[in-house]
């Protein structure tokens, strides 16, 4: 594209941009818009975004910051600025994660080129055609507007509920569309009013050209902080593709006709601290139920004896498989301990509490997506681990079921018994795991048709 910047050799500059520095006597001449001074006048116009830019003026600490040297994609096709807020986790070697990565792949697939910042770990290492890493430069007003004076971007796609004040202010001055994506937004994000602009209650939300949320949590947050449903889409999340885990189908196939007749559900990874309310939840389970069975497998297969021998110390019966006891129809605990069955399990089961999630440590947390992509309705507890973001994804869509104690633990396992219950959890949980090269689709799509215009 034409004029992005200083990176683009032996092209003029754009006089838009680029105005004569104020003659030597300090005269304005009247016949330039500026008086001379080199500095952009954009229009004030009437109504509250002509207010805003003449409430800006005096509040800004550099009306016109030097155009900076940035490196900027080369090819064709419009120019997106993708701004990753502080709030988006980084991978440990300072990466994108991999949902990021499907989004570009999906971007530059409409035709778009990308200058990707992020508000905390400094620019990414990206080596890929069309797409390229640039400084943040949200901190002021005017920062903002030299970077976009550089870039001259097409549209900005905002990902994190950090939104940056100046970029906003800047973008909206030029009229650049501006569009929030795979953000969750909840009640206690509602201080970002424009009463922290100066004005007024107004969401700066509002204020956006269109916002692309991950589920209805965030739709109806956004609702409540003044956006009109006109300019919202639940697209869903972008999730990482991930293998199922395998397993023996002639294994499945047995023990899903040894179980015949009975309602089954999952705890996996359970540690110590876990391990009463665990049986409580079952004992509760069996009130309802007489013919359940649950499987168990301890965080640690070395606990396994002595989690067996707490278990029938409360008077649940309770089989082994590492010491080949059937699941005969008076045992109530199938008790394993081998990790790699795990897919086998998920299968069988239609809930799954996800141990160390309740009362911790998370050192052993599973990733939720394991149950959730096999069907295995999931149970978890408050402490998220090294999961937050995943079960975020699965909670705002209604994709697993969070209790807070044992308490609840053991109301969630007997409204699971329920078959219909479960299998809506499941499905959610499905679509979700699922979905993630759609969404990144959809996405994409949506900023290609603002960059270009076409909104048909």
């Amino acid at each position: 594209m034409e004029g992005r910047g200083t990176t683009h050799r032996g092209q003029r500059p754009d006089p838009l941009f680029h105005r004569p520095s104020a003659p030597p006597d300090g005269r304005r001449p009247r016949d330039k818009p500026d008086g001379g001074t080199g500095h952009l006048i954009v229009a004030q116009g009437h109504g509250l975004r002509g207010w805003m830019q003449r409430w800006r003026e005096p509040h800004s600490a550099s009306a016109a910051a030097p155009l900076p040297e940035l490196a900027l994609p080369t090819g064709d096709g419009p120019l997106i600025w993708l701004r990753i807020g502080g709030d988006v986790a980084s991978l440990p070697d300072g990466g994108l994660p991999p949902t990021l990565i499907q989004l570009l792949m999906q971007l530059r697939r409409r035709g778009l080129q990308i200058a990707v910042s992020r508000a905390a770990g400094g620019p990414p290492d990206l080596a890929t055609r069309g797409i390229s890493a640039v400084p943040d430069a949200a901190l002021s007003v005017g920062q903002a507007d030299a970077h976009i004076s550089a870039m001259r971007p097409a549209a900005i796609l905002l990902i994190g509920a950090d939104l940056p004040r100046p970029l906003i202010e800047a973008a909206l001055a030029r009229d650049i569309p501006i569009v929030l994506a795979e953000t969750r937004l909840s009640a206690s994000e509602r201080g970002w009013g424009l009463a922290s602009l100066g004005l007024g209650r107004r969401s700066v939300l509002s204020q956006l050209t269109l916002l692309l949320l991950p589920d209805a949590a965030s739709r109806d947050a956004a609702i409540d902080m003044g956006v009109s449903e006109s300019r919202i889409e639940v697209t869903g999340p972008i999730t990482q593709t991930r293998e199922p885990l395998k397993h023996l189908e002639a294994e499945r196939e047995s023990l899903a006709e040894a179980f015949t007749g009975r309602q089954l559900w999952l705890a996996i990874n359970v540690t110590e601290p876990e391990e009463q309310a665990l049986i409580d939840a079952h004992m509760t389970v069996l009130r309802y139920s007489h013919r359940a069975i649950l499987i168990a497998l301890p965080d640690d297969p070395r606990r396994a004896d002595a989690m067996a021998s707490r278990m029938s110390d409360a008077g649940l019966i309770v089989a082994q498989r590492s010491l080949d006891e059937d699941p005969t129809d008076e045992v109530n605990v199938y008790l394993a301990d081998d990790l790699f069955e795990l897919g086998l399990w998920y299968r069988l089961a239609a809930s799954c509490f996800m141990g160390s999630t309740l009362a911790g440590p998370t050192t052993t947390a599973r990733d939720p997506f394991e149950a959730a992509s096999l069907g295995s309705a999931a149970i978890h507890g408050p402490q998220d681990g090294p999961f937050s973001a995943e079960w975020a994804q699965l909670d705002g869509a209604g994709a697993a079921r969070r209790v807070e104690d044992g308490s609840g633990l053991a109301q969630a396992a007997v409204a699971l018994l329920a078959a219909d219950q479960a299998a809506q959890i499941a499905a959610n949980a499905w679509a979700v795991s699922t979905g993630g090269a759609g969404v990144a689709n959809r996405i994409a799509h949506a900023i290609r048709d603002l960059a270009t215009g076409d909104t048909a």
